[in-house]
């Protein structure tokens, strides 16, 4: 009984191993490339909509937006393009922060966003279907410690 139950494993196991393996990793929306201890560019991936925002929220519920241009609307997002076609800062001082990325397909008003980060950008469960925002969204959250080197 013993060889058939190992015979039976080995079948099981060889018919499984295709369909069982694990999913492959899911491709990065947007690459962090630290570019000095305190300073970083985030480069979105091909097939993002052309539009984001970004914000930080520190550990100490600080929230800043990256992403400040005249309107203050979000910005075009070209993939393998720095956002911004700047560096942005984050102080050690911060600590560990959460990068919110808001992709959009259309431009964004930033202030309801940024409103809404304050109430909600620190929280575990933030998605979004949490924003209140017009047409196709994507929300990407990243952690990054300032100074511990990438």
């Amino acid at each position: 009984m013993s060889a058939r139950r190992g015979l039976l494993l080995a079948v099981l196991l060889a018919a499984c191993s295709p369909a069982c393996a694990p999913p492959p990793a899911a491709p990065r929306r947007v690459e962090i490339r630290a570019v000095g201890p305190e300073a970083i560019e985030l480069v979105p991936a091909e097939g993002q909509p052309p539009f984001c925002l970004v914000f930080t929220v520190s550990e100490k519920r600080v929230v800043r937006q990256l992403t400040i241009a005249e309107p203050n609307e979000s910005v075009p997002c070209p993939a393998g393009a720095p956002i911004g076609e700047t560096r942005y800062r984050i102080p050690k001082t911060e600590g560990p922060v959460k990068i919110h990325v808001v992709f959009s397909d259309r431009g964004l008003d930033a202030r309801p966003i940024a409103a809404q980060m304050h109430e909600l950008g620190a929280s575990p469960g933030f998605s979004a279907m949490d924003l209140r925002a017009p047409g196709n969204v994507a929300l990407v959250t990243l952690d990054f410690t300032p100074g511990a080197g990438r």
